[in-house]
């Protein structure tokens, strides 16, 4: 029986398509450079999680070479916002027959294997786990069953994020639990104190 999934959720590393709140603090290429690196460094240490199966689940649908070459299993992901692109990730692990999934950014340079089978062992006594970046949204969200309600009406890539999320899910009654705090990467204060600023 198919228990843990991870998806790894990225964008095609394009001028112009990445990491836009850089542009104006580093060259584009220098930013298409950085998402690669945090891409690469990211499945590179998350592709082999005792008990997981990884994916990346990628925009646009046309990248789906590029991601190929990872070695890990893929899912192209549909025009929408955010909140649509990772219910249609969510909705694709579940429907192959995964019990437990949880999703996380390309871009968290301190994400690691243990806080992931955290995130998969915390669903064993709750509906959905979070886990809170420092800016006020979430790098990690998992879930043991598909719940839409947590992906719509969110202002995403805000302060108010992770809140917004966890009041949806509480209403409609389902039971939270988090991770620990880490930053991602989005701003050149971000690149600063994770010391990839060259």
């Amino acid at each position: 029986m198919k228990t843990g999934a991870l998806i790894i959720i990225a964008k095609y590393p394009e001028k112009g398509k990445v990491k836009t709140r850089l542009k104006g603090h580093l060259t584009d290429d220098r930013i298409v450079e950085l998402y690669k690196y945090l891409l690469n460094n990211t499945v590179r240490k998350l592709k082999a999680v005792p008990g997981i199966d990884t994916f990346i689940a990628f925009a646009p649908e046309g990248a789906g070479d590029y991601f190929a070459e990872f070695g890990v299993g893929t899912i192209a992901l549909p025009e929408g916002d955010l909140g649509a692109r990772m219910f249609h990730a969510f909705h694709e692990v579940f429907r192959a027959g995964y019990k437990k999934a949880s999703l996380a950014g390309a871009d968290i340079p301190e994400l690691s294997a243990p806080i992931i089978l955290k995130s998969i062992e915390l669903l064993s006594g709750n509906d959905i786990v979070f886990g809170p970046a420092k800016d006020g949204g979430y790098y990690l969200i998992g879930m043991r069953k598909l719940i839409r309600e947590i992906f719509t009406d969110v202002p995403w890539s805000s302060a108010q994020t992770l809140n917004r999320s966890v009041e949806h899910a509480k209403r409609c009654g389902y039971s939270v639990a988090f991770t620990e705090m880490l930053s991602d990467i989005d701003t050149i204060e971000d690149v600063k104190r994770a010391g990839l600023y060259k």
